[in-house]
């Protein structure tokens, strides 16, 4: 990670430049950075809100049991899908410029966390009106989330190793975020799994940020203690094999992309 430090300005910058200017050209310009989130949100709780109303536990409506993990869900598969794609991305500047292909990465993964944290506050806003109203908890879920993000830079590390060599690695992290969504219960709640399957939810690499982030969120309370060491130490263990696989490619890369 000290690699990253030298060129820290240069990863805020562009990502926030890719923020503002993701959808250049359309008609609602950066909103579609709000709207998109917005959409997919509204879409799931109008299809399952009717179905899941009475299995959500606690007083926490559905949107927002749903959104509690959705949304870092969503900037984790950001950071995977397109963090993944980074050396593909900025073949152009790594051509050119002496800087660690890590820096592209972090550049997708910080882009990611900005979009959270818009549909987080979203969420809080939204929230409300339903009598659920955002807690200090609420801001104690940003550090489950950031290993999260943490988790999702290791991940999309490995996949920006690969995927220049060999690029129909690419679909198939497509694929196991699609497994990773349903494998952790965000649209559905544990309760309707077999017993065995719920023993099996906490394998789930992601499975410990995203339930202390839940737990702050929609119970109020701190996490249990055994989710925080296995949020970081999941993260930790991706960010090293990510930064591991990126010097390991390092000197060959360049000559294919």
């Amino acid at each position: 990670m000290l690699e990253l430090l030298p060129h820290a300005r240069y990863i805020w910058r562009t990502a926030l430049s890719d923020v503002r200017f993701r959808y250049a050209g359309a008609g609602a310009g950066v909103l579609w950075n709000i709207l998109q989130p917005l959409s997919m949100i509204l879409i799931y709780s109008l299809v399952f809100a009717g179905i899941m109303r009475r299995s959500v536990p606690g007083e926490a409506p559905y949107l927002v049991y749903l959104c509690s993990a959705m949304l870092p869900w969503m900037a984790f598969s950001e950071c995977l899908t397109r963090g993944g794609r980074a050396i593909l991305a900025n073949a152009q500047y790594l051509r050119k410029m002496p800087i660690p292909e890590s820096v592209f990465v972090a550049q997708a993964v910080v882009s990611s966390a900005i979009g959270l944290l818009i549909s987080y506050a979203l969420l809080a806003i939204f929230a409300i009106p339903f009598g659920f109203y955002p807690t200090w908890h609420w801001i104690a879920a940003l550090l489950p989330f950031a290993l999260l993000l943490l988790l999702g830079f290791g991940c999309a590390a490995i996949a920006a190793a690969i995927i220049p060599f060999i690029q129909d690695a690419g679909e198939v992290v497509r694929i196991l975020v699609t497994v990773g969504f349903w494998a952790y219960p965000m649209v559905y709640t544990a309760n309707i799994l077999p017993e065995l399957a719920q023993d099996l939810l906490p394998l789930n690499p992601a499975y410990p940020a995203l339930e202390a982030g839940r737990q702050l969120i929609l119970e109020k309370r701190m996490p249990d203690l055994w989710l925080w060491p296995a949020a970081l130490g999941w993260g930790v263990v991706a960010t090293f094999l990510g930064l591991l696989a990126l010097r390991a490619v390092r000197a060959e890369v360049r000559d294919v992309i």
